[in-house]
């Protein structure tokens, strides 16, 4: 399993948290089909399903907007090793169950201080997942300006 950090991510967390780390399954993903005949994965609640989805819809896209696992704690380290147990579990789960599809699962941290100071926010951590099709979704040579955490195979 070769979960990838960016500099940042690697000059912010204990990266021996990883193999220490053991994957959490509560957020199972499940596949559906459209109205298409095409199957698109998702987690939890799926934002964005109440939308009809159409014949020119970038799957890839959708499930990056629709897979959003939202994680908060004020303890740093505890926040990321819940982190990388989601990432561990659905890994495990699309290697498992989908062996022949191609995926990206990517986590991005916060640190909570680009709020307004009026606003409390604790650090964060968002985690999405999508499938890998040739000519969508996101580009594999993005630059982010945030500590990034990421997997594909």
């Amino acid at each position: 399993m070769d979960i990838q950090l960016n500099e940042l991510s690697k000059k912010e967390f204990d990266t021996a948290l990883i193999d220490e780390t053991a994957p959490d399954t509560g957020y199972p993903i499940w596949t559906k089909t459209d109205s298409f005949g095409r199957a698109y994965f998702g987690v939890g609640n799926f934002c964005g399903l109440d939308k009809s989805i159409h014949e020119d819809t970038d799957l890839s896209w959708l499930e990056w907007d629709g897979n959003e696992v939202y994680i908060s704690n004020d303890d740093k380290m505890l926040l990321f090793k819940k982190a990388i147990g989601i990432m561990k579990g659905w890994i495990d789960q699309l290697v498992e169950d989908y062996p022949d599809d191609r995926f990206v699962v990517f986590a991005s941290f916060d640190d909570g201080s680009a709020m307004a100071a009026e606003c409390e926010r604790t650090m964060s951590f968002t985690l999405r997942f999508w499938k890998k099709r040739d000519g969508q979704g996101l580009d594999d040579n993005m630059k982010y300006n945030q500590p990034v955490i990421r997997w594909s195979n």
